[in-house]
């Protein structure tokens, strides 16, 4: 059992990035066995998944991650990996205690602001993005896209808050994900008035219905980019895009990435 030191993870590091306030950003690859026994981080991190996989444990939980996933590892927060899948790749995104104070953040906020996957894979994708074309903007752009978790957060405790038909329409949408419902389709299904609907969605989901569908297509994208042998036309159209060009476009807006760059991470 050991603690690792700043910017340092049990694979191979392919990329580092440090802002110099509180921020790095680095990838990470693993091609062979490494180190399985229990260790810590000094700083908290968010490790987005790019490829392959492995088994975490943590004291009170086990599951297998795969291309997509998101976890959340508080500072000093002992943990384990096993029967990792070789070539996996992941990145991480690291933060110093200071930072988290400066921005009126604790670690508790961020990992809530985890549990809304898909808005921050996305914040993960573009901080990432910015590192790989550094300029005198890109330090500030970084912390911008990260202090953007808290909003995340936000939305989710709304959420949480939220009346009966919120949680069903959620469910709803996340099982018609690849389908292109519209607002008197899913009245109708919940036998609720189309405009309450409307008027209640942004509100609870932090964006337009649009918005949301399209973030949860582009979000069930990342892993078949990186775990599927399809082509990115069949991968834009299993999403439930009318055709690739739409696709590429929402794609881009979305995580910052052209998909072919992101496929190729």
């Amino acid at each position: 059992m050991y603690e690792l030191e700043n910017e340092k993870y049990l694979g191979n590091t392919k990329n580092s990035f440090n802002t110099q306030q509180g921020i790095a950003v680095v990838e990470t690859e693993y091609q062979q066995k490494v180190y399985e026994g229990w260790h810590s981080h000094n700083n908290a991190h968010i490790t987005l998944f790019l490829k392959g996989g492995t088994t975490e444990k943590r004291k009170n939980f086990s599951e297998t991650v795969g291309p997509g996933s998101l976890l959340f590892y508080h500072s000093d927060e002992l943990h384990l990996n096993q029967n990792t899948l070789f070539p996996s790749r992941n990145i991480n995104i690291e933060m110093e205690e200071n930072l988290l104070k400066e921005l009126d953040l604790s670690e508790a906020l961020i990992e809530k602001s985890v549990q809304n996957s898909a808005l921050t894979k996305f914040l993960i994708l573009k901080i990432f993005k910015e590192t790989q074309n550094a300029d005198h903007f890109t330090n500030d752009n970084i912390r911008m896209l990260f202090s953007q978790l808290s909003h995340s957060s936000t939305h989710l405790e709304r959420f949480e808050k939220s009346p009966y038909w919120v949680k069903s329409l959620s469910e709803l949408l996340n099982d018609c994900w690849n389908e292109n419902p519209n607002l008197q389709d899913l009245s109708q299904v919940l036998q609720l008035n189309p405009i309450t609907i409307s008027k209640h969605f942004p509100k609870y989901f932090g964006c337009t219905l649009g918005e949301y569908m399209r973030r949860i297509k582009i979000n069930r994208s990342l892993s078949l980019i990186q775990s599927s042998h399809s082509s990115l036309t069949e991968i834009a159209l299993d999403c439930g895009f009318s055709d690739q060009s739409h696709f590429i476009r929402t794609f881009k807006n979305q995580t910052g990435f052209l998909p072919k760059h992101f496929q190729k991470l």
